[in-house]
Formats: structure tokens, sequence, C-alpha cells
């Protein structure tokens, strides 16, 4: 487009010398008549020809700039159609993944939900009927509960990423104490790893700082309950929180299976499907990490994996954060 400017603007140049000059030649036409001392029967047919001659050169000097406005005007317009049509196509590209994803994400919370509702009608068959001995009532109670808390688990979370991903959310930074938030993470946690016989760990250091204290919350939690979901007995679910400078890091480390090379590419993707299974019989509804991806992007952060497969992979969130004054 450059080039054709500026050929475009020396090829104007070029005609506006012609045109001076042929100017020139009819002003000294004028001159030279003028000095013969001609009579006037004999030099106003001439001197009305010197004049047409100019007015025809203005007029056409005229035309010849509109003609170059005219052609850097459609340049111009062509440009500025081509662009739009550039956005056009890019947004219905965004609009025909926009629409697979969601006939994927459709289709995916219909199979996720579907299973545990044939499960929970099933169980609460055994018990309309009365087929259930006194022995297997609690325990198909305690079944139909955490398939209802596992379904309820998916819902949740298909909300707030719905949430997360369409609305603007506004961050409500407070000052906070990091070991009272350790403690929050510490009494939500525990529970959990009691019943998987997993040590739980959680090291903050004792200083404040300006944050959102539930963003942070469920970043951590989503990373800490799904370590806990992978991780067998007998093992370790360590969080850490550490400050540097104005940055907060979060590690959330843990002894499970590892993360296969394959898997990590898909680690935050909604309803990624990974090798591993959750070691208690939970649920998994591969969202948890999606948000945590979509939360650390809303706070400017930044979120790593290392893992190596069957030894374990250990997470790193690094966000903004300012300290008191």
């Amino acid at each position: 487009m450059r080039a054709s400017c500026s050929r475009s603007s020396a090829a104007a140049t070029a005609v506006e010398k012609l045109y001076a000059a042929e100017a020139e030649a009819l002003r000294k036409a004028e001159l030279a008549l003028t000095r013969q001392q001609l009579t006037d029967a004999v030099f106003e047919p001439f001197r009305d020809l010197v004049k047409q001659h100019r007015r025809l050169l203005r007029q056409s000097m005229k035309l010849t700039t509109l003609s170059d406005s005219t052609q850097l005007q459609i340049r111009r317009t062509s440009r500025e159609l081509a662009e739009a049509l550039a956005r056009v196509q890019e947004l219905n590209s965004s609009l025909q993944t926009l629409q697979k994803e969601r006939a994927e994400m459709l289709a995916m919370t219909v199979h996720d939900l579907k299973s545990p509702l044939s499960g929970i009608c099933g169980l609460a068959g055994f018990l309309a009927d009365g087929t259930a001995t006194p022995e297997e009532g609690p325990e198909f109670g305690r079944d139909i509960l955490q398939l209802g808390e596992g379904m309820l688990s998916t819902v949740s979370d298909l909300v707030d990423l719905h949430h997360y991903e369409e609305d603007a959310i506004a961050l409500r930074p407070i000052g906070i104490a990091l070991n009272d938030l350790a403690e929050r993470i510490r009494s939500q946690l525990e529970p959990v790893a009691r019943r998987k016989h997993i040590r739980l760990s959680v090291f903050a250091p004792t200083h404040s700082l300006h944050a959102d204290p539930e963003i942070l919350l469920r970043i951590i939690l989503n990373l800490a309950s799904n370590a806990l979901k992978f991780s067998p007995a007998g093992t370790t679910v360590a969080i850490t929180l550490e400050l540097l400078g104005e940055r907060l890091r979060i590690i959330v480390a843990d002894q499970g299976p590892g993360i296969s090379a394959a898997d990590q590419k898909k680690l935050f993707k909604k309803f990624a499907r990974l090798s591993a299974r959750p070691t208690g019989g939970e649920t998994s509804s591969g969202l948890g990490l999606a948000i945590v991806k979509r939360l650390v992007e809303l706070c400017c952060g930044t979120i790593t994996c290392e893992s190596t497969l069957g030894a374990g992979a250990t997470f790193r969130v690094e966000l903004p954060i300012k300290l008191p004054s």
C-alpha cells in the first residue's frame, strides 16, 4: 500500500510540473504576441485562444486532482473494507469455536450427570420398595449422598466457570493475614485428607497483604482438592504460600501418580479427561483446573505445572499483590 501511494504521489507531482510548464509556455506566448504590436483585429483572436487554453488547463488540473483524491479514497475504502471483512471472519471463526465448545460441554455435562443420576435412582429404588436390608439402608444413603454431592459440584463448577468467562469479575482486595488464610484452607481440606489417610501440610508466613481473599481461596482450594482427589493413602499434599517482593507464590505439591506429557498439554482445558483416576471413588468434572486458570488470568498472574509420571505433581501460581505501606 505504501508503494502504491508513493507511485501515486510521484505521478501527481509529474502532472503538476507538466501543467506548470504549459502555463509558463502560454505566458511567454502571450508576452511575445504583445511585443509584436499587432492590431487589435489580429491580436484579440490570439488572446482569446490563450485565455481559453489557460481556462482549459485549470479545469484539467482540477479534474486530475479530483481523480487522484477519488483514487486515494477508493484505496482507503477498500483497505477499510478488507480490514472489516477480516474482523468479521475472525468473529465468525470465534463464534463457530464457541458453538462447538458449548455443544461439547452440553454433551459432556449430560454424560457426567446421567451416570450418577442412574445410580441415585437405582439406590433409591431399593430403599423405596423395601428390598434393602437394615444394614444396607445407611450404606445406600451414604452412596446417594456422595453421588448427589458429585453432581452438585459439577453443576456449581459449570455455573462458576460461565460466570468467570462471561462476566467482568471485579476484584475486591482487602488487607488479609496469610496465616489466617492458611487456617481457612486447613479447616476446609483437613476432613477430606483425614478420610483418605493423606497428610496435609499448609505453610504460610506471618505477613499481611492486599488481595481478594475469596479468589485466592478458590484458586488454592481447587488445586489442593485436585491433589487430594488423585493422591493415594499414606502420601502428603503440601500447600506453601511465599512472598516474593510484590508477588505471592502459591505451591501445591502432591505425591500422586503424576501427569504424563500428553495429559499436561490439556491440563487447563474444560472437561479435560486425564489418564489418572480419583483414588477414593470421587467424581471429576474436569473443570477445576480450567476455573483456576481463568481466575489466575483475571488476577494477571501465571500458573505452571511440573510433573513426572509416577512422581507426583507440583503446581505453581504467581500473583501480583500489594503489600501494606
